[in-house]
C-alpha cells in the first residue's frame, strides 16, 4: 500500500541530489546574471547623463544662435564678423558657461573643452541643409566631451556630446526714418533726385499724401513704406512700388539721452576754444578740439578745418560755407539752443561717427525740441557715416554724395531737391555691437 508513495519519495531524492551536484553551474549562472544587470545599469546612468547633457547643450546653442542672428544686421557685406561672433559667445557666458573655444566656418576646433562653432552661413551639415550657405543664418554647434562612469569597461572612456541650432535674421530694416503722424508732403522728392539705398525708407504719416514724387526722380530701395498715401506726378523711377497703407513705427533713437552741457569751452587746450563762438576765417587750416561751443561755428569758405575724436556741444549754428573741406574720425555733434546744421555748396566733407561707447554710430544729433532744418550740400565724394538725427525738424538734402560705409537718417520731414545723387549704405562692420538702430530687426529660431 506504500508503494506510490515511496516511489514520489525516491523521485524527491533524486532530485535533490541533482540539485546538489548543479549547485556549482547555478552560481556561475547567478554571477553572469548579476554582470549583465550591472552592466545594462552602467549602460543606462551613462546613456541618461549624456540625454541630460545633450538638452543642456540644446538650450545653450538655441542661445548662441539666436543671439549671433541679431547681430546679421551689424556685419554689413562681412560674414561671421567680430559683432556675431562676439554675440554668440557672450550667449553662453551669461548662461554661466566659461572656458569655451570659439571657433568658425566648420574649422577644427583645436580645443579639448567645450567647443562653440559659430557659422555665417550654416555649413555643419552640408547640402543636407536647406540654409547652407546663406549668410542670413546663424549656424551654432556646441560639443563637449563628457567622461562615462562605466564605459571604459567597453572602451568608452568618454563620448562626446554635440548640439546644432540654427536662428535666421535680417538687417534693420529701413535707414530712413520721416516721423511725422501726420502731415501732408512729409517726405518730398524734387526733380532730378536720386537716392539709393541697400535698405528701407518708412514715412509714418498717415496723410492721404504723405509722400511726393515729382517728375524724373530715381528712388532705389528695398523697401519704400508709406503709412498714408502717394502723389506721383509721373516721369519718376522708383523700385520697388512704394507701399501705401504701411504699419507705422516709432522713433527708433528714442533711447539716445542728450549730453550734459558744461561750461563753455573744449576739453583740451585749443586756439578755438568756443568761449564766445568761433569764426574760422577763408582760406585757414584749423584744428577743433571736443567741447561745449557757446554761440556756434562758422567756417567761411575754402577753409580747411579737422575735428578731433569726440563729443562738440554747438549751443547755437553750425555753418560750413561753400569750397570748405571738414574732416572727423570718432566724432558726434550734439546741436542745442535753436541751432542746426548747414553745410553749403561744394563743400567736402568726410564724418565718421564713434565705433564705440553711447553715441557708437551717432554722427549728429539735434535737440529733440529744436525744429531748426538741417541742410546738407557736399560734393560729390563727401561722407556722412553714421545717423543723421533730427527729430523735431527736417532734413533738406541739396546735391551733393553720400560714399560712406553707412548711414541713417532720421527726422520729422525729409526734403530731397534736384540734382542730388544721395547713397546709403549699410556695412556696420566698423561697430562692435552693430547697428544703432534695432527696430524692425527680424529673428526665428530654425531647429
Amino acid at each position: 500500500m506504500f508503494g506510490p508513495v515511496t516511489k514520489w519519495g525516491d523521485f524527491l531524492i533524486r532530485w535533490v541530489r541533482r540539485l546538489r551536484a548543479d549547485e556549482g553551474n547555478i552560481l556561475v549562472l547567478a554571477a553572469c546574471g548579476a554582470t549583465l544587470l550591472c552592466g545594462l545599469m552602467a549602460i543606462g546612468i551613462d546613456a541618461g547623463r549624456v540625454m541630460y547633457m545633450q538638452r543642456q547643450l540644446q538650450t545653450l546653442a538655441d542661445a548662441a544662435a539666436l543671439a549671433g542672428a541679431l547681430e546679421i544686421g551689424s556685419c554689413g557685406n562681412t560674414s561671421n564678423c567680430s559683432a556675431l561672433q562676439n554675440a554668440a559667445s557672450s550667449a553662453l557666458a551669461e548662461n554661466g558657461v566659461t572656458g569655451v573655444t570659439t571657433v568658425a566656418q566648420c574649422s577644427s576646433s583645436g580645443g579639448s573643452g567645450i567647443v562653440l562653432m559659430v557659422n555665417n552661413g550654416p555649413c555643419f551639415m552640408g547640402a543636407a541643409d536647406p540654409y547652407n550657405g546663406n549668410s542670413n543664418y546663424v549656424e551654432a554647434v556646441l560639443s563637449q566631451p563628457i567622461k562615462t562612469m562605466f564605459g571604459a569597461v567597453i572602451g568608452k572612456p568618454s563620448i562626446t556630446v554635440e548640439a546644432r541650432s540654427e536662428a535666421g535674421g535680417t538687417k534693420p530694416k529701413y535707414c530712413v526714418y520721416v516721423l511725422s503722424s501726420s502731415g501732408t508732403d512729409a517726405m518730398v522728392f524734387n526733380g532730378n533726385t536720386t537716392l539709393t539705398a541697400n535698405c528701407g525708407i518708412i514715412d509714418n504719416s498717415s496723410a492721404s499724401e504723405a509722400a511726393n514724387f515729382n517728375g524724373h526722380t530715381t528712388v532705389t530701395t528695398t523697401a519704400t513704406d508709406i503709412v498714408g498715401g502717394d502723389r506721383d506726378n509721373g516721369n519718376n523711377s522708383l523700385t520697388p512700388t512704394p507701399n501705401t497703407g504701411a504699419n507705422s513705427v516709432t522713433d527708433p533713437l528714442s533711447y539716445l539721452t542728450a549730453p550734459t552741457i558744461g561750461a563753455c569751452g573744449s576739453s583740451t587746450s585749443s586756439p578755438y576754444n568756443g568761449g564766445n563762438g568761433v569764426v574760422v576765417n577763408s582760406n585757414s587750416t584749423v584744428t577743433f578740439n571736443p567741447g561745449v561751443y557757446c554761440n556756434g561755428i562758422i567756417i567761411n569758405g575754402n577753409a580747411t578745418a579737422n575735428f578731433t575724436a569726440g563729443t562738440y556741444i554747438v549751443k547755437g549754428n553750425m555753418i560750413l560755407n561753400g569750397n570748405d573741406t571738414v574732416t572727423g574720425t570718432g566724432v558726434t555733434f550734439y546741436l542745442t539752443s535753436g541751432g542746426s546744421l548747414t553745410m553749403n555748396g561744394n563743400s567736402h566733407a568726410a564724418f565718421s561717427a564713434p565705433t564705440t561707447g553711447s553715441y557708437a554710430g551717432i554722427l549728429y544729433f539735434q535737440d529733440r525740441t529744436d525744429s531748426s532744418t538741417v541742410i546738407i550740400n557736399g560734393d560729390s565724394t563727401s561722407s556722412w557715416q553714421g545717423a543723421i538725427y533730427a527729430a523735431d525738424a527736417n532734413i533738406l538734402l541739396n546735391g551733393g554724395a553720400n560714399v560712406a560705409a553707412y548711414s541713417f537718417l532720421v527726422s520729422q520731414t525729409l526734403t530731397d531737391n534736384g540734382n542730388l545723387n544721395f547713397t546709403i549704405a549699410s556695412d556696420y562692420s566698423s561697430l562692435p555691437n552693430g547697428s544703432p538702430i534695432k527696430q524692425n530687426l527680424l529673428t526665428n529660431l530654425v531647429e
